[in-house]
């Protein structure tokens, strides 16, 4: 069954603007082993966890190297095995330092596992714990804690077990799915205990009829999950346009789709979750997708802290001269300007755009085309809401719905005039939030 679509947003696939080609053969995923791994201790919403390992010490793949003791986080573990040579602060690319435990990589990377019981002998406060202590987080971008996220306060009936990689040129959940599909059988099964829900839709875009295919054939004897093709339009990966697009509903403006009893999770968050379960190990590595002007575009299972530098080294380097560097998608991705970055849990991509293909982004005045309204998912009036941001309009800011923007980015990518939209509505957003604080 495949569903209608939500109104606005970009069929970015089809879309040569982009100037870039994507991976060929996207279930090929090969593995990286770094020398040298760069983990900052923050990977996640919430504050940063605390360093418990010093300079010297020797580490086993997935030993606690910083810590949660309160509050919003999660424990952050060695991705490989070595010994610790440094702790210092590294600057990760937007003009922000980061504490890193730096690990020189012995190459044992033999995972200790712990766990071995059966699905059917787990309970959900057992599940919850032990995703907890590996450390998983939203790996669809947000990085919310995950052990929070499976213990709701609300009644939860259905789980959407979001596989809707929507950004362009991206094919990490597609390798996954296509690849290790078992595995996100296993977890759903598992999300579903946890939360004590009773059915499970696993969404996939159209596009990817390989991952639908896998999918469905692992399905055909569990009656309480079940596939469902979505258009692959952008935002679709978005939680309130694939609610919108699966139940037909909006999600709650001042609240969310867990008021409704429904659980949206990341299908590479649903597979942490089921290996911090069996064979019992942390979150450490995830899959990206290096993408645009290098050598060869490719699927990389990373250890995470692996820097920019050495996963494009290991894709062949540049083609032509680097002009942007994007960590995450391309539309809501995080430009980076030093090379020392580190990819972390949130990382399922890595974009390079040459000097060729960076486009000017001078802006000039709004034409009021409102090509920006048309795609806008959530129906809002972007060049109204920049306008009001310019002349510090705040009140007016707030009458048109500024919080309920998702950042998607398809004003800023749809407007002629190259308005820089996106941008300056978050930072309305954010003087909106600081004056109701």
């Amino acid at each position: 069954m495949s569903k209608q679509a939500f109104k606005g947003g970009i069929d970015l696939h089809q879309d040569t603007a982009l100037h870039l080609r994507g991976i060929d053969n996207y279930k090929q995923v090969e593995n990286i082993q770094p020398k040298k791994v760069y983990i900052p201790v923050q990977q996640h919403i919430g504050k940063p966890a605390e360093v418990i390992v010093s300079v010297g010490e020797k580490v086993f793949m997935g030993q606690p190297i910083a810590k949660m003791d309160d509050g919003l986080g999660a424990d952050v573990h060695a991705s490989i095995s070595g010994r610790i040579i440094g702790i210092e602060e590294i600057d990760q690319g937007q003009g922000d330092e980061m504490t890193c435990v730096i690990i020189e990589n012995d190459f044992r990377e033999q995972p200790r596992v712990v766990h071995h019981e059966t699905i059917e002998e787990l309970t959900p406060e057992i599940i919850v714990e032990r995703v907890e202590k590996a450390g998983v987080v939203g790996l669809g971008g947000a990085t919310f804690p995950s052990h929070v996220k499976l213990n709701p306060k609300e009644e939860i009936h259905t789980c959407i077990f979001n596989g809707a990689e929507c950004e362009p040129l991206l094919m990490a959940d597609a390798a996954l799915m296509a690849t290790q599909g078992e595995k996100l059988i296993n977890g759903c099964i598992l999300v579903l205990k946890a939360v004590e829900a009773k059915e499970g839709i696993i969404a996939i875009e159209d596009d990817k009829q390989e991952a639908i295919e896998v999918m469905r054939e692992l399905c055909q004897d569990i009656p309480k999950l079940s596939v469902v093709e979505v258009p692959s339009v952008y935002p679709q990966g978005s939680t309130e346009m694939l609610f919108k697009t699966i139940i037909g509903e909006e999600a709650p403006a001042d609240g969310s789709t867990r008021d409704l009893g429904y659980l949206i999770i990341n299908v590479a968050t649903t597979v942490a979750v089921y290996e911090a379960i069996d064979p019992g190990i942390p979150l450490s590595h995830r899959i990206c997708s290096v993408v645009g002007d290098v050598m060869e575009q490719k699927n990389v299972y990373f250890p995470i802290g692996t820097s920019i530098e050495d996963m494009i080294a290991f894709c062949g380097g540049f083609d032509g001269k680097p002009s942007k560097i994007i960590t995450g998608g391309f539309m809501m991705g995080k430009t980076v300007d030093t090379m020392a970055a580190s990819l972390t849990k949130s990382a399922n991509g890595l974009i390079v755009i040459n000097e060729i293909h960076d486009e000017d982004s001078t802006p000039s005045p709004c034409i009021l085309c409102a090509r920006c309204v048309e795609v806008c998912p959530i129906g809002l009036l972007p060049h109204q809401l920049e306008k009001s941001y310019l002349k510090e309009n705040w009140d007016r800011l707030e009458k048109l719905y500024v919080d309920s923007c998702i950042n998607c980015g398809c004003c800023t990518y749809i407007c002629p005039a190259r308005r820089h939209l996106a941008e300056h509505i978050v930072a309305g957003q954010q003087i909106i939030k600081e004056r109701q604080a």
